[in-house]
C-alpha cells in the first residue's frame, strides 16, 4: 500500500509517485510477464513501475476482470521505470511491445518516438516492416491517432478507414472532418492537439511567446494560441528559429509531436 502523504509528495515533485515494489523484468512474452495489483488507498494517481531493461517501447498494460487486455495509450518510461495514471485495484502487466521496421535505423533521429507511438499502437506501421517516415501525415490519420490516444474503437465497417475517427473529431470539436486525405501542417496538428487537451481540460494558463520565431507573422489567426501552447508545452521547437506553421509534418515528425504531448 502506498500512503497518502507518500501519493502527495511524489506526485508534487516528480509528477508520479514509485510503487514500493521490486524490480519488474521486460518481457515480450505479454502471457507470461508478471501481473501487478495496484494498491493506492482507494485513490487514483500517476505511478511508475520501477523495470529493468526498459524502452520507449515499454508500456503498460490493464487487464480487465475477464481476463481482456488494453494498452495504456500515455504510459511513458523514465529511465528507471514507466509510468501511467492508474487507480486503486487496477491489474496490469508491463510488456516490451516495441516494433521493428526497415526503414527506420537506431541511429534515426525520430526512432525513439516512432517506437513510443507504435508500441502503444497509436500509429501503425504502412507495412508489418515499413514505417515510411518521411511519408505525407494525412488529416485523416491524426483524426483517428488522437481517437485513440483517447480510448476510442475507431474500427469501421463500411469501408472507409478513417471513418470512426472523423466521427469522433467532428462530434468531440476536435476538426471539422474536412480534407481527410490532406496532408497536415504543423499548425493545424498543433490546433487538434490542443483542442483535444482542451476538451481533457489540461490546458495550464502558460503561453509561449511566439515572437522570437521570425515566421510568427504566417501563422493563421486560427492557430495562434495552439502554437503558444504547443511551445510552452514543448511539443513543438521550431528549427532554425522558424515554426514553419504551413509546413506539412511527416509521419516521423507527428510521432515526434505525439510522444510530446503524451508525455507532458
Amino acid at each position: 500500500m502506498v500512503p497518502d502523504e507518500k501519493i502527495e509528495e511524489e506526485t508534487e515533485k516528480n509528477g508520479y509517485v514509485s510503487l514500493p515494489m521490486p524490480v519488474i523484468p521486460v518481457t515480450k512474452d505479454r502471457a507470461n510477464a508478471p501481473v501487478i495489483t495496484v494498491d493506492l488507498s482507494g485513490k487514483t494517481a500517476v505511478v511508475e513501475i520501477p523495470v529493468v531493461n526498459g524502452g520507449m517501447g515499454t508500456v503498460i498494460i490493464k487487464v480487465a476482470d475477464d481476463g481482456s487486455e488494453e494498452i495504456v495509450r500515455t504510459s511513458a518510461f523514465t529511465g528507471k521505470g514507466v509510468t501511467a495514471e492508474l487507480s486503486d485495484g487496477d491489474v496490469v502487466k508491463v510488456v516490451d511491445n516495441s516494433k521493428d521496421f526497415a526503414d527506420v535505423s537506431d541511429s534515426y533521429w525520430g526512432a525513439d518516438a516512432i517506437d513510443f507511438v507504435t508500441s502503444r499502437e497509436i500509429f501503425s506501421g504502412m507495412t508489418e516492416d515499413m514505417f515510411a517516415p518521411d511519408g505525407t501525415m494525412t488529416r485523416a490519420m491524426i483524426w483517428t491517432v488522437l481517437a485513440r490516444i483517447d480510448g476510442q474503437d475507431v474500427s469501421s465497417s463500411s469501408g472507409i478507414w478513417y471513418e470512426g475517427g472523423q466521427k469522433w473529431a467532428v462530434e468531440n470539436g476536435i476538426s471539422d472532418g474536412t480534407a481527410p486525405n490532406d496532408a497536415i501542417t504543423r499548425e493545424q496538428l498543433a490546433s487538434m492537439l490542443y483542442r483535444y487537451a482542451q476538451m481533457k481540460g489540461e490546458v495550464t494558463a502558460d503561453m509561449a511567446d511566439l515572437s522570437r520565431f521570425a515566421d510568427n507573422g504566417e501563422i493563421s489567426t486560427y492557430a495562434v494560441e495552439a502554437l503558444q501552447w504547443a511551445v510552452a508545452e514543448g511539443i513543438i521547437s521550431g528549427d532554425n528559429g522558424m515554426l514553419s506553421p504551413y509546413g506539412n509534418a511527416t509521419r516521423a515528425q507527428a510521432a515526434m509531436m505525439i510522444m510530446k504531448f503524451c508525455e507532458r
